[in-house]
């Protein structure tokens, strides 16, 4: 045990919990390309780590391994990118505090996605001011960057298409120049949406495994409230009879929507497996077929929204709080 002196204070911290700490912190510093994958995912070793050590030993522990961390990025002159990790913090306070008072998952996944969604925006907002580049700008021009480099690549005597083939390629590839900007907004609330779910699944499974109590209840009992139906309805309605921005608005929704009934209709298949007794290797089977055709996504979404007017998993036994 490593004990801190300041003044008359005295702090009794693991070393090995602040060495793992800080190793999962710097890896994404040190490599982005290799290992920039874990930095949305740097929630989870917060929480578990505020839910083993408790509020107190756990927020001074992660003060000195973020501490140290932060002199590492330093010293690589990645500053900015760990600034950026940073903002997986409060997510990850914000889920224990959760879990403290005993939230649903649904109630701790709302107060995640406002607080790393605004988290974000005041990150890229600052960033923005001190560096004089517009992030979202400047995103845009990236895209739009490598869609005129897909279209070069195209009419490349290498590429050797038939001229039929080239004429669609390009016609598609033109579209979603167009389309693409329109869709970003709802495509980066869909990465906040995701960032927090899977956050949340992780936390509630490693949970369980450290404390022998899983949080949240298991996933296949997990059910939006029913009054979020209207975020459907409303972006299709929009969708298809709003113009200009009301119809960009319009497909945001719809895409955080099937998102949102994705991930609930993902709960009812595993309720409903469950309670099939479908071997796991058939699960899987399954799984796999889900993610490798086109349209699991959309059935998936379709079962979670029936869900609210028909209820799959009432003879599903009640785990949750």
């Amino acid at each position: 045990m490593v004990i801190f002196r300041f003044g008359r204070n005295r702090f009794n911290i693991p070393p090995g919990q602040i060495l793992l700490l800080g190793v999962l912190f710097f890896l994404p510093v040190l490599s982005p390309p290799l290992f920039g994958w874990m930095s949305g995912l740097l929630a989870v070793p917060v929480c578990c780590l505020l839910q083993v050590n408790g509020a107190e030993t756990g927020k001074k522990t992660l003060f000195f391994s973020l501490l140290v961390t932060g002199v590492g990025a330093l010293l690589l002159q990645r500053l900015e990118f760990y600034l950026f990790l940073l903002t997986l913090v409060p997510l990850g306070i914000a889920l224990h505090r959760g879990i403290a008072i005993k939230e649903p998952a649904v109630t701790s996944g709302g107060k995640g996605l406002a607080i790393l969604g605004l988290t974000w925006v005041c990150f890229w907002g600052i960033y923005g001011a001190v560096t004089g580049v517009n992030p979202y700008s400047q995103l845009l021009q990236v895209i739009d960057l490598g869609f005129q480099q897909t279209l070069e690549v195209y009419g490349t005597k290498e590429a050797d298409l038939p001229p039929e083939m080239l004429l669609n390629l390009t016609s598609v590839t033109n579209v979603m120049r167009e389309v693409f900007p329109r869709m970003l907004p709802g495509l980066l609330v869909s990465m906040v949406i995701t960032t927090v779910w899977i956050n949340i699944v992780l936390i509630n499974s490693l949970t369980g495994r450290l404390t022998g109590r899983v949080p949240w209840g298991f996933y296949s009992t997990w059910k939006l409230p029913e009054p979020l139906v209207c975020l459907p309805i409303a972006g299709i309605a929009f969708l298809v009879f709003g113009k200009g921005f009301f119809q960009d608005a319009g497909g945001w929704l719809t895409m955080a929507a099937v998102l949102l009934y994705f991930f609930q209709g993902l709960a009812v298949f595993i309720s409903l497996l469950e309670r099939w007794r479908v071997p796991y290797v058939v699960r899987i089977m399954l799984y796999a077929v889900l993610i490798i055709q086109s349209y699991g996504l959309i059935l998936l979404a379709v079962l979670g929204l029936s869900d609210v007017w028909i209820d799959f998993r009432k003879q599903t036994n009640n785990n949750a709080r």
